[in-house]
């Protein structure tokens, strides 16, 4: 990763890096499986500090093998376990930028759970509003 050279206090280094590489696989999985039909971590290919190997299967049947390295996100390979040395794919900072490019039903599920979880905060804010009047107004008679 690349950081302003006055940029002191939240700097990355290579090694520690590598080592977020198996969490940030393992949070990728978790973070997306509500949006696919299947995802999970390669068992066949070789997971290493600098690398690591996803499936996912996404909802409109498309299967990538999506490698992960201190670059980033990039497919490749168009079925599990298998990578491809002809596809020449870019790099995307995330999983989501990933599915964004490649899964429109991705990108509707994502909108739609956004979606149900701004109008619970919207209800919930609501509830908590009512209670606050309520107490205010039992405050003003006594």
């Amino acid at each position: 990763m690349q950081k302003m050279a006055d940029d002191t206090t939240n700097v990355s280094t290579p090694d520690s890096d590598v080592k977020l590489l198996k969490i940030e696989a393992k949070s990728a999985v978790n973070e997306v499986k509500f949006a696919v039909k299947y995802v999970e971590i390669s068992e066949r290919l070789s997971n290493t500090d600098e690398q690591a190997y996803l499936n996912v299967k996404t909802k409109e049947g498309d299967e990538f093998c999506v490698e992960l390295t201190v670059q980033g996100f990039r497919i490749v390979g168009t079925s599990f376990d298998q990578i491809d040395g002809n596809i020449e794919s870019p790099f995307y900072e995330t999983i989501y930028a990933l599915l964004d490019k490649h899964s429109p039903q991705y990108r509707l599920t994502f909108g739609e759970t956004l979606v149900d979880k701004l109008q619970l905060l919207q209800t919930e804010l609501e509830d908590q509003e009512e209670k606050v009047e309520t107490i205010k107004d039992v405050n003003r008679t006594h």
